[in-house]
């Protein structure tokens, strides 16, 4: 029932609107007539009262939780105070000025950041870098200079050896046979020498006498001439002193020219001597030959020869890779080497080992790689395609840096030349 649009206490107490005092209290007496309207506002006053002491009873017990919903409240009032400039872009300098200390931060960043990326510019264009580059070195291959059977091998693949030491030997008893037969034929020629060398000096004796004797024939026959004239001797007397100091004469002749023969086989006897010492000199250096040494320090590598192997002339036996001469092929491009040049400091880092080593720029190319390939390119053929050439530059390590002798041929590095002069770094 309603009276004057508001529901009565009735409905309100059976709707759970009003608190049923009736049954708490116990029985009211009905309110007389026309009192309706007052119990009607002494009712919402109760309701009233109810809810403010239910409030009151809430925050008794639960102060703190709120303290936090006060604070939470607060935070976020000064939140939205804080980003009510971030959405109101026209309020930039009242946001700038209520915080400088964010302004200030902000400049510093922008100027650090400037100065860093200054700093990584410059120290990017402070060099020029490639991996494409390895480690050289000699490979020295032992061969034999004479064929001949194997009777010793030292040494074995990785083994370091020393210069002169020896690897392999070979049968020495052929060669030992030919050095004695070569001594044998050298001291017959010096024999040969020392005889001609005598009958030369027969002969020169025998000239010296026929010159004397001649001498004196020709000195009778001009005496016995002028007898002749003056008419003391007889003719016959004469022409037989004549006849004489002819026949000396010819035998001084005689005698000149088996001199000269003399001294001629002595010539063609040294001559035999010294071809007798060349083949002393070829069968010693055949007996040296059996023993096969290191011709430098360095490593042992790609070793083939084996014990009683028949070797011949030039058969390669194995290598010696030294390790105190060794470089660096590093393969630029050809834009890199703008600002290249020879004397340059390098840096190497080499992945075997994970350190850097420095050196310098020992020398640029003759060509690009691709000219010196099998099969060049043929760009008149009109198959021309523009590729960036790579040319191999030559980096050697200062002295010192591979103390230890590490590094190998062919072990892969990271090569960065610094064009500016001095190696740098980013800080």
């Amino acid at each position: 029932m309603y009276k004057n649009g508001h529901p009565t206490d009735t409905e309100q107490v059976a709707n759970g609107a009003l608190p049923d005092h009736d049954a708490a209290r116990g029985t009211e007496p009905p309110a007389p007539p026309g009192q309706n309207g007052l119990y009607e506002e002494v009712g919402q006053l109760r309701l009233e009262v109810e809810r403010l002491r239910d409030q009151q009873q809430a925050l008794q017990r639960s102060p703190a939780s709120n303290d936090k919903d006060a604070s939470d409240k607060e935070k976020d009032k000064k939140k939205e105070g804080d980003d009510a400039p971030a959405s109101a872009p026209h309020d930039y300098i009242g946001a700038l000025r209520r915080h400088p200390v964010r302004l200030g931060l902000a400049l510093v960043a922008t100027v650090l950041l400037c100065v860093v990326g200054l700093r990584f510019w410059n120290y990017l264009q402070s060099y020029e870098s490639t991996d494409d580059a390895e480690i050289d070195g000699h490979l020295d291959p032992i061969s034999a200079r004479i064929d001949g059977t194997v009777v010793h091998v030292y040494v074995e693949n990785t083994a370091q050896v020393a210069k002169g030491q020896a690897l392999v030997d070979l049968d020495p008893r052929d060669y030992q046979v030919a050095v004695e037969s070569a001594a044998a034929n050298l001291a017959q020629a010096k024999q040969a020498v020392k005889a001609a060398q005598q009958n030369h000096t027969l002969r020169n004796a025998d000239l010296a006498a026929t010159v004397a004797t001649n001498a004196k024939a020709q000195v009778d026959v001009g005496r016995y001439g002028e007898l002749l004239q003056q008419g003391v001797i007889a003719r016959e007397t004469n022409d037989e002193f004549v006849m004489t100091g002819r026949v000396d004469a010819a035998g001084v002749k005689s005698d000149r020219a088996a001199s000269a023969s003399a001294a001629e086989t002595i010539g063609q006897d040294e001559a035999a001597v010294q071809a007798a010492q060349a083949s002393l000199d070829q069968a010693e250096l055949n007996l040296s030959y059996t023993q096969i040494v290191a011709p430098a320090a360095g490593v042992v590598d790609d070793k083939t020869v084996e014990m009683g192997q028949r070797l011949q002339p030039a058969e390669q036996l194995l290598s010696i890779v030294p390790l105190n001469d060794i470089w660096i092929t590093a393969d630029f491009r050809e834009t890199q080497l703008r600002r290249m040049h020879r004397g340059q400091p390098v840096t190497v880092h080499v992945d075997t080992t994970g350190s850097d080593y420095k050196g310098y720029v020992e020398g640029l190319p003759g060509a690009t790689g691709e000219v010196e390939s099998l099969l060049p390119p043929e760009n008149a053929t009109g198959n021309y395609v523009k590729v960036v050439q790579r040319l191999p530059v030559r980096i050697r390590l200062y002295s010192g840096e591979d103390a230890g002798h590490r590094l190998r041929p062919g072990m892969s590095v990271e090569s960065s030349v610094w064009v500016t002069g001095q190696p740098e770094t980013f800080w």
